[in-house]
C-alpha cells in the first residue's frame, strides 16, 4: 500500500546505468543533495556554520538554541547526529550504490564509467575526511550490503585515512584534467564537477593532516602551478561562480541555472530583514590586522551592529545564480605548501614557507614576513589560515584539533560562551540510534559521551 522509489542499486542495469545520461545524472544528484539547503554540508546545518559554532568563529543570535556553540553535544538533538546519519545513510550509501552500479553495467562507454567511478571515489574520500576528523575512528562502509553494514565496527583513523588516500589516488589517475569534458556531456564552463586538480587539492590537504610534509608540498605545488587556476587580486571576485581562484564548487541546484545561490550566503547574511541569524565572534574580528582588505571585502556590519561573514553576497533565492559554494580554492593550497615547507625547514628564499605566506598577505594588502624563525612562521600560518579561511568548511576547528591547540583556545573562549571546555569535546558523539542499528558499535562510544539518552 505504500509506494517508494527503488534503491538505486536495485534498478541499475536497465535504467540508471543503462545509458550515459542517466548515469551522469545519478552522480550529479549526489552533488545536488550535498550542496542543497536540506543537506548537512552547506547552509544552516552545514559544516561552515556548525563547525564555526564549535570553534571561536561564529556566534548564533540565540546561543542556547545551539548545543554546538556551547560545546555540549549529545547523541541526539544536535548537529553531531545529523552529520553522521546524513553522511552515511544518504551520501555514502548513494556513492557506494553508484560505484556498484557502474561496475555491473555492461552498456556504459568505458570512458564515462572510468570518470564517474573516479568522481564517486573522490566524493567518498571527501566525506570520510570530515567523518574521521569530527568523530575519530569511524565505520568504513564501502558497499551497500546491509548484512555487512549492520554489524560493522569502527575502523582506526589510520585505516580510514589509508582508504581516503587510495580513493583519491584512483580519482587523480582517472579523472580528466579539464573542467569541460565531452565524456560527461558537460558543456557548462563552471567548476562544479571534480577533475584531476580537485582530487589533487584534497590529497594535498589529507597529506597535511597526516603529517606527510613532502607529499603535501608536492600535491599543493601541482595545484598552484595549474594554469586554469589563479589567485585573484580582488577579494570581492573570489567567491563568484566564475571565479578562477575556485578549484571546486557546489551548485545548490545543478539542474536549474536560474535557481538559488549558495545556502551559506543565505544563512550568513540573511538578506531579507537585515537581522543576522549568526555573526562573527568578536575575537575573530579583532584578529584581523590593521589595513587587511579581507576585513573590508569579506565582513559586513549589519543594522544591529553585528559583523557577519560576507564572502558570499547574494544570499538565497536572489534570482540568477551568481555564486556557488566554494569547496576548495587556491589560497588554501599556498598555506598547505607553506606549512609543509616549514616542517622541512624550507623557511626563506624563493621556494619557501615565507614566500608562500607572503603571497597570501600581499593579496590582503599586508606587508610580507621576512627573516622569520620556524616558530614565527608556524604562528604566521595559523594566523593566515584563521583569517583567510574563516567560515569555510570548519577549517579553524579542524586546525585547532590537528595542531593540538584546541584545549588552549577553547579553554579560553568557552568562558566567553558561558560553557565549560573539556578535552574529550574535540570529538563529537556517535548518535544514540546507531547503537540500536549496529551492535558492533556497542561499547565504543567516544569518551565522555553516553550510548543512551
Amino acid at each position: 500500500m505504500v509506494e517508494t522509489e527503488l534503491p538505486i542499486d536495485k534498478n541499475t542495469s536497465e535504467t540508471v546505468f543503462g545509458n550515459k545520461s542517466t548515469a551522469i545524472a545519478a552522480m550529479t544528484g549526489v552533488y545536488g543533495r550535498i550542496g542543497g539547503a536540506d543537506g548537512c554540508f552547506t547552509g544552516e546545518l552545514g559544516i561552515s556554520v556548525r563547525a564555526g559554532f564549535l570553534s571561536d568563529e561564529i556566534t548564533p543570535k540565540v546561543p542556547q538554541a545551539y548545543p554546538e556553540y556551547l560545546n555540549e553535544l549529545k547523541g541526539s538533538g544536535s548537529w553531531a547526529s545529523v552529520l553522521w546519519i546524513t553522511a552515511y545513510r544518504d551520501y555514502i550509501f548513494q556513492v557506494n550504490s553508484i560505484l556498484e552500479g557502474l561496475e555491473k553495467s555492461g552498456s556504459l562507454p568505458g570512458s564515462a564509467k572510468q570518470i564517474l567511478s573516479a568522481e564517486a571515489k573522490f566524493t567518498r574520500a571527501w566525506i570520510y575526511f570530515y567523518l574521521v576528523n569530527f568523530y575519530g575512528d569511524v565505520p568504513l562502509v564501502l558497499s551497500t550490503d546491509f548484512r555487512v553494514n549492520s554489524n560493522i565496527s569502527r575502523s582506526s583513523k589510520a585505516l580510514v585515512y589509508e582508504q581516503i588516500v587510495k580513493d583519491l589516488l584512483y580519482a587523480q589517475e582517472n579523472l580528466t584534467a579539464n573542467y569541460l569534458d565531452k565524456n560527461l556531456e558537460n558543456t557548462v564552463n563552471e567548476r562544479v564537477r571534480p577533475n584531476k586538480v580537485v582530487a589533487t587539492a584534497l590529497l594535498a590537504r589529507v597529506y597535511l593532516f597526516m603529517g606527510k610534509w613532502e607529499m603535501a608540498e608536492e600535491e599543493a605545488d601541482k595545484v598552484i602551478n595549474n594554469p586554469d587556476i589563479e589567485l585573484l587580486n580582488d577579494p570581492d571576485l573570489v567567491f563568484l561562480k566564475d571565479s578562477r581562484e575556485a578549484i571546486w564548487q557546489l551548485q545548490s541546484n545543478p539542474l536549474d541555472q536560474d535557481g538559488n545561490n549558495t545556502p551559506d550566503g543565505r544563512w550568513f547574511i540573511n538578506p531579507f530583514d537585515g537581522d543576522p541569524f549568526f555573526y562573527l565572534n568578536p575575537v575573530l574580528v579583532q584578529a584581523f590586522e590593521e589595513n587587511d582588505i579581507r576585513k573590508i571585502a569579506w565582513t559586513s556590519l549589519r543594522p544591529d551592529n553585528s559583523i557577519v561573514a560576507y564572502k558570499y553576497k547574494e544570499g538565497w533565492g536572489m534570482g540568477a545564480q551568481k555564486e556557488h559554494t566554494i569547496v576548495f580554492r587556491l589560497a588554501e593550497q599556498y598555506l598547505i605548501r607553506a606549512e609543509a615547507r616549514v616542517h622541512q625547514n624550507k623557511l626563506s628564499g624563493i621556494n619557501s614557507a615565507e614566500n608562500d605566506i607572503n603571497v597570501i598577505r600581499h593579496r590582503a594588502g599586508l606587508p610580507g614576513k621576512a627573516g622569520s624563525t620556524r616558530e614565527e612562521l608556524i604562528a604566521a600560518i595559523e594566523q593566515e589560515r584563521r583569517i583567510e579561511l574563516f567560515a569555510e568548511w570548519g577549517q579553524r576547528w579542524l586546525d585547532l584539533i590537528r595542531t593540538n591547540r584546541v584545549n588552549k583556545i577553547m579553554g579560553e573562549i568557552s568562558q566567553e560562551k558561558g560553557s565549560t571546555w573539556e578535552s574529550y569535546k574535540s570529538l563529537m558523539p556517535i548518535p544514540y540510534e546507531e547503537f540500536l542499528y549496529n551492535k558492533a558499535l556497542i561499547g565504543h562510544q567516544n569518551p565522555g559521551y553516553t550510548e543512551q539518552p
